[in-house]
């Protein structure tokens, strides 16, 4: 009888060893899914304020754009009266602090703090973009970062900064710049640059997710992804994080988790 016990019991452990597994799979799958799911959440946020612009206009959501056969994604390029709004979103939760040149911003949420890139020069990148195609002939083309309005902004910077509540009337407080013919010709651009192909699109975020991978793995390994440096515990004032010893030529941080 006792053998049959100690027999079971040697059998529930890899059981239970097995279920923990499962489990820890599980979670990091729901953890990856909330997190596109609030990107998402937050990029239809915006996406509905837009629409709330008067007059002629054209809205472009989630789009991805070629660049000299390099795929660019962006969340929303809004083309109207009052200008051409390049506008990258963020769906954070907690308190947000960050400086116009610093290349990491931090997120609070209670005791943990999370860096994440500036996304003021994020956008820089996608307005460039958007100018080149655009040929900037306009000399109004502009870069919005918008947060959703359950976070807590606590930045100081020139370039906007706002909520997504704030977006639209951000924009009509502008003066009227565009006129109709030029509001079509700059849609006609746009929409011509555009990536329509799927198979594009797939093999884009594919790449983005092994990229992302890719960075992570390294930064586990205490290999900075950016210049393959070695990763160092640095002290600020906010707290402690990870940095590159490369500093000050590379600028590459992680938080601590």
């Amino acid at each position: 009888m006792i053998n049959i016990i100690i027999t079971i019991g040697q059998l529930l452990i890899p059981i239970f060893i097995i279920i923990d597994i499962i489990i820890l799979i599980l979670l990091i799958i729901l953890k990856k899914w909330s997190i596109k799911f609030k990107g998402e959440e937050g990029e239809k946020a915006v996406a509905r304020h837009l629409e709330m612009i008067d007059g002629h206009k054209y809205i472009f959501n989630n789009i991805m754009i070629n660049d000299n056969g390099k795929s660019r994604q962006i969340d929303h390029i809004a083309v109207t009266e009052y200008g051409v709004y390049v506008i990258e979103t963020k769906n954070y939760s907690g308190k947000i602090l960050g400086k116009e040149t610093s290349e990491n911003w931090i997120q609070y949420l209670g005791n943990k703090q999370y860096r994440f890139k500036n996304p003021i020069h994020q956008n820089y990148g996608h307005t460039e973009i958007v100018k080149k195609i655009l040929k900037d002939t306009t000399n109004q083309i502009f870069s919005i970062v918008v947060f959703c309005a359950r976070c807590k902004l606590k930045v100081k910077t020139f370039s906007p900064v706002i909520y997504h509540t704030e977006v639209e009337k951000f924009i009509t407080n502008n003066p009227k710049v565009l006129e109709k013919e030029k509001i079509e010709e700059i849609n006609k651009i746009i929409t011509e640059n555009k990536i329509v192909n799927e198979e594009t699109i797939k093999d884009h975020n594919y790449n983005v997710k092994k990229y992302v991978e890719y960075k992570n793995q390294k930064a586990e390994k205490g290999i900075c992804p950016r210049c393959g440096g070695k990763l160092l515990m640095r002290n600020s004032k906010s707290g402690q994080f990870y940095g590159c010893s490369n500093f000050p030529k590379c600028r590459y941080t992680k938080s601590i988790e």
